[in-house]
């Protein structure tokens, strides 16, 4: 019982961070407004290339290049994973680390695969964010970890419900380490 909740806390958490609207839940970062300048945007029908990747990488400003990570889900990781530079050197990898689990990079930069997104295709739909660059320490989660837990009786089915219930409220504090990656009408 406790692992379930564990887990469905978790997932409804990393959600709400990525793409929550703030109604109910915590603002996630893609309902949060680039810089000026940090928002590149993708023709509707073409592909992510080389060179929009290298101008998202351009458009994260200096003082926040450390600890910048990429965000996207793993189709639209592998649907970059086989581009190369101009040198033919690979742009991205996949290498496997010690405990077994794959490691994503990307121009360097760690890739973070969530399922919270819109997968890349060529038939996206315009102004969907599809990638994006972010210091997740630019975010603040608040919770007071008090998790309530209630069981009680539907009188309409007669099945016995147990709920779990937190406290949970987040937003971006610092919008200047993010970029997105945005697919746009051509």
């Amino acid at each position: 019982f406790v692992n379930n909740i564990v887990e469905a806390m978790v997932k409804t958490k990393e959600q709400a961070i990525i793409s929550g609207d703030g109604s109910g839940k915590p603002k996630g970062i893609l309902a949060e407004t680039p810089a000026t300048g940090q928002a590149i945007e993708i023709a509707e029908g073409s592909s992510i290339t080389y060179e929009k990747l290298c101008e998202a990488e351009a458009a994260l400003p200096m003082a926040y290049e450390a600890e910048a990570m990429w965000f996207m889900t793993k189709k639209t990781f592998m649907s970059i994973v086989g581009q190369v530079d101009s040198n033919g050197q690979p742009i991205a990898r996949v290498d496997h680390g010690i405990d077994g689990k794959p490691s994503r990079t990307l121009l360097g930069r760690q890739v973070i695969c969530n399922p919270y997104m819109n997968d890349f295709a060529t038939t996206v739909t315009a102004d969907t964010i599809v990638a994006f660059l972010f210091n997740p320490k630019d975010y603040v989660l608040n919770t007071n970890y008090n998790i309530t837990v209630k069981r009680y009786e539907d009188n309409d089915t007669d099945d016995i419900v147990t709920k779990a219930v937190e406290l949970v409220d987040g937003k971006v504090v610092d919008k200047n380490s993010l970029v997105t990656v945005t697919v746009k009408n051509a």
